[in-house]
């Protein structure tokens, strides 16, 4: 059964997959942005299975999303403070060691997340007054233009009457 075109270029573009992609393409595209292509490039990592989702961490650290940096920081050192090996028996060592380790990984993380979102966000701001400054220049130029203009028009107008 043969589809139009049409059809199945409409629903691609309707589907998840794309959305996804998308988000991921704007994304990178303001990280490009931000640190250029070259270092952008090196940072993605493409099908990478090992690393630890945002809302996991946020789970494994048991906070929430809202939570401020500096409580954040105070949570993670409390947990890591409970969780240190040398608090433990040889016995138990190994496994506060590992939950010590899934700790420091999850507080990596949701850190990262944050800085980047920020960098981001700076890189937005700086764009939006550039382009705000261009724009207010741009009339600038176009108004002495116009003053100079009209100053050699004053100018020749009087030259004229003196003839």
């Amino acid at each position: 059964m043969e589809l139009p075109l049409r059809d199945v270029m409409i629903e691609f573009f309707d589907s998840p997959a794309w959305i996804e992609a998308k988000i991921a393409l704007g994304q990178f595209y303001d990280e490009v942005w931000v640190i250029g292509i070259i270092p952008a490039l090196n940072r993605l990592q493409l099908f990478d299975t090992d690393t630890l989702s945002e809302e996991a961490a946020y789970v494994m650290l048991g906070v929430e999303e809202s939570i401020t940096s500096v409580k954040l920081k105070k949570r993670f050192r409390a947990l890591t403070l409970e969780f240190h090996p040398d608090k433990h028996p040889p016995e138990k060592r190994e496994e506060a060691n590992k939950k010590f380790m899934e700790l420091k990984a999850a507080y990596e993380v949701i850190m990262k997340m944050r800085t980047y979102r920020t960098k981001i966000e700076s890189a937005k701001l700086l764009k939006e007054m550039t382009d705000r400054l261009n724009k207010y220049g741009k009339k600038t130029e176009k108004k002495k233009e116009k003053k100079k203009k009209n100053y050699i028009l004053l100018i020749l107008t009087w030259k004229s009457e003196e003839l």
